[in-house]
């Protein structure tokens, strides 16, 4: 997902370790990468990769403090507001919705 190019929307969303990334990073304000891979139970290469992949879509921006890499949402990026609504907004009607009784 390279440059200026604005990657496909199945692309962005094609992993569910990226899902997982967006979705840990809609409900924080940042953290860094260690604590990403720890909570959304990917490896630390893996989760690197998918922010890798984020970062360079413009969805997520890192700030480096040293050796922290610190993530959080790009929420100058109007692509990266409308995923955080989307995510907040299907979570939160999943936690409404009563829970059937199975037979």
């Amino acid at each position: 997902m390279g440059g200026e190019e604005i990657p496909p929307l199945d692309r962005v969303l094609s992993s569910s370790g990226r899902i997982r990334i967006l979705t840990l990073l809609s409900q924080v304000e940042q953290l860094h990468l260690t604590e990403i891979a720890k909570r959304t139970e990917q490896s630390y290469s893996a989760a690197e990769r998918h922010l890798d992949d984020l970062s360079e879509a413009g969805i997520v921006e890192e700030r480096d403090y040293g050796r922290v890499r610190v993530f959080r949402l790009d929420l100058t990026n109007d692509r990266a507001k409308l995923l955080q609504e989307l995510i907040l907004k299907w979570n939160h009607s999943q936690q409404l919705q009563p829970v059937q009784a199975q037979a």
